[in-house]
């Protein structure tokens, strides 16, 4: 069966880091557009919107992140799961400090706060969505899957590991 249905994010303007969207526009426009396709896996490239004159834009750094985290909001999805290149958050700059650890949990705070400082692996406002929505995000490694990743939720479950 070959079903192809475009969905384009719609933003209205940038604010200072993130693009502005209309909640409710495109929660709507999702299930119209995604409602036929019960039972099927919807692939969704990130990075790529539009503007409100309709014209192809691009999210910026990390704006693929930022996509699939508006796209969990959107579809109101239990579970966020980003993929990239590493095990997860780490405790300090691997390149700097040989002896980092991955952190298995973290609060949104935490990671926000890690985020602003220079962490790499997640951006402020790929964060944004799934605070508001209260959408746990995993960070896994697609490098090496077996590995569980670190968990970011609103309340984290110290593991004793890391947390001062």
């Amino acid at each position: 069966m070959n079903i192809k249905k475009e969905i384009w994010l719609f933003i209205s303007g940038f604010g200072i880091m993130f693009a502005v969207l209309s909640w409710i526009q495109e929660s709507q426009l999702l299930l119209l557009e995604t409602g036929s396709l019960k039972g099927f896996i919807a692939v969704i490239t990130g990075f790529i919107a539009a503007d409100e004159d309709g014209l192809q834009t691009t999210l910026g750094r990390n704006g693929s992140d930022h996509s699939a985290s508006i796209f969990a909001a959107l579809s109101k999805a239990s579970l966020l799961t980003i993929w990239t290149d590493v095990d997860g958050v780490m405790s300090a700059d691997p390149r700097l400090v040989p002896e980092a650890q991955v952190i298995d949990r973290l609060t949104y705070n935490e990671a926000m706060e890690l985020a602003y400082f220079g962490a790499k692996v997640i951006h402020p406002q790929t964060l944004g969505p799934a605070v508001e929505n209260k959408i746990p995000v995993v960070i896994r490694n697609s490098f090496n899957s077996r590995h569980p990743g670190s968990r970011i939720e609103q309340e984290s479950v110290p593991s004793g590991k890391i947390k001062g």
